[in-house]
């Protein structure tokens, strides 16, 4: 009987520090296909500018954050993201960051913000 308590316990520990808060904002009527759950999404900065050769249209908005203390990282909510993007039939993110706001007592949140993008050869097919 303990050693159930124990791994109950434990295992929400570890769904405690996965937590994070998601927000995703549609800027498309238009529904997309989830791409294959290893399609691999390309996150972009504002600094890194798509070549104009390759139209896309932007087709919503994902805002995922969490604090550091329980276990989020840049690179997590990135994995997120890409996730999120892949469910909504996105080939990549633009215009993505993520942004650290420290807290007294050494805690932070962290908070990625990114773009949606399908390609304008798969948004006419």
């Amino acid at each position: 009987m303990q050693k159930k308590i124990l791994w109950l316990g434990l295992i929400v520990l570890v769904l405690a520090g996965c937590a994070t808060s998601t927000r995703y904002v549609s800027y498309a009527a238009q529904r997309f296909p989830p791409k294959d759950p290893y399609y691999n999404v390309s996150v972009y900065s504002a600094a890194q500018p798509l070549s104009t050769a390759n139209p896309y249209y932007v087709i919503g908005q994902v805002s995922i954050e969490g604090f550091a203390s329980n276990g989020v990282t840049p690179a997590t909510l990135t994995a997120q993201a890409q996730k999120i993007a892949r469910q909504r039939g996105a080939d990549a993110i633009i215009n993505a960051s993520t942004t650290a706001f420290r807290y007294y007592g050494g805690d932070a949140l962290l908070r990625f913000k990114g773009e949606l993008i399908v390609f304008a050869s798969a948004a006419t097919k």
